[in-house]
This record gives structure tokens, sequence and C-alpha cells, in this order.
């Protein structure tokens, strides 16, 4: 049996978290032979979301949830590293907690796992600005010839790692992005699936095309660190 931590960062996200939560609960109980807990991390909101989790869990089966809630917005990496610190995984499979990845598909992440993957990688099909189109494939050839590989998706919003390629360590600045080029320079084995981009009802997404432009120059110190041993 696999122990396997569904990992949900949120910030601001109260339109759409406990629906999400909702339509978790009720397809993974459904998965056979996985123990599953769901890490929750509350990255600074300032609407009611907590409160509504914190009922939610009390409604529910409490050992399956761990809400982390930090002071103030860290943004998604320091999110992350709390995370790490309390899991007790096999596997982590990392899902936003805007509603937009689905947790039907849940179900396919596992079938992989129970193949042997180590990684998989969930693409989900959008329509990205013609700076985010141009940044991506700069970010996806520089990463495609280091890795010696080829991938669609290196940072997926929806995906699952075997766990001890992450386990114990430091993340530094941005590297939310890149948990799965880590995991593949480790030699993990990997598959990708396409996944559903659900329609957000509430709220406002907070990413920016300059944050993909951003990437690109985090993508050269990566490859350093990576070729130090840093991780």
């Amino acid at each position: 049996m696999y122990k396997i931590a569904i990992l949900i960062p949120f910030y601001n996200e109260e339109g759409n978290i406990i629906r999400q939560l909702e339509d978790l609960v009720l397809n993974i109980k459904k998965i056979q032979k996985c123990h599953f807990h769901v890490v929750l991390i509350d990255d600074g909101s300032t609407d009611n979301g907590s409160i509504e989790i914190k009922k939610f869990i009390k409604e529910n089966n409490k050992s399956m949830f761990t809400l982390i809630t930090h002071k103030k917005n860290l943004g998604k990496t320091a999110a992350f590293q709390s995370a790490f610190e309390v899991i007790e995984a096999d596997f982590v499979i990392f899902m936003d907690g805007d509603y937009q990845d689905d947790p039907k598909q849940i179900s396919m992440f596992v079938e992989k796992i129970f193949l042997g993957y180590e990684v998989v990688i969930g693409n989900q099909e959008k329509k990205p600005g013609i700076i985010k189109k141009i940044a991506a494939l700069i970010y996806r050839f520089l990463l495609n010839r280091f890795l010696k590989i080829h991938i669609q998706t290196h940072s997926p919003q929806f995906y699952a790692i075997k766990f001890e390629f992450l386990k114990g360590i430091n993340l530094y600045k941005n590297d939310h992005r890149y948990l799965v080029t880590i995991a593949l320079y480790k030699k993990a084995s990997f598959c990708e699936i396409n996944v559903n981009y659900l329609r957000r009802e509430y709220g406002k997404s907070k990413f920016s095309s300059f944050k993909i432009i951003s990437a690109i120059y985090d993508t050269y110190k990566l490859v350093s660190r990576l070729k130090d041993g840093i991780y």
C-alpha cells in the first residue's frame, strides 16, 4: 500500500478550496491500495479560506488532513518547504488550490505510480499569451538540452513525485518550479499524461507572464546548483 500525500498550497481561494476538497475526498475514497493524506498550506490568506477549511476538516476525517498556516504571504516555494517538513509519504501529488486541477484524475496518477513511474507529469492545455509562449519555448529547450531528454512540461501544476527525491532538500527561491527537473536530474523514471485544466470559477489568477521570463534566468542558476550537487 502506497502512502500518498496530496499537497495543496493556496492564497485567498475561499471560493474554490472547499469545493475542491469536497470533490477530492469523494474521489480518493474510490482509490484502493493507497493511504492518502491531504496537506494544505495557507500562504498568508486574508480571506476566510482557512476558517472554512478548519470547519470542513472538523466535519470530515480529521486524520486525513494537515493544515499549515503562514502568517504572511511567503510564496509557493516557502509553502512547499513547510509541507516537506511534515510529510511522511511514498509519493506527493501536487495540486493548486484554485480548483483548476481535476480531482477526478488523481486515479490516473496513481495508476502510473503502480506501474513503477517515479515522476508523473500532468500536461494541461492552456492558452498562453505570445510573451509566455515564446519564453516557455526557450525554457523548454534549455532544460531538455541539459537533461538530455524530451518532455513537454517542466514546470507542471498537477504532478506526482516520489518523495525520496525531495525529502530533506533545502529549496532556493522559485525552486517550486523545478521539482520535476530536480527529480529527473536524479534519474527518476517518468511519464507524461494529459489532464484537464478546469475553468476558474472564483477569484483571479496570481500568475504573471513576467514570472516565466524570470524563470529563464532562474534556470541557469538551477543548472549550476544541480551540477554542484546542491540538492
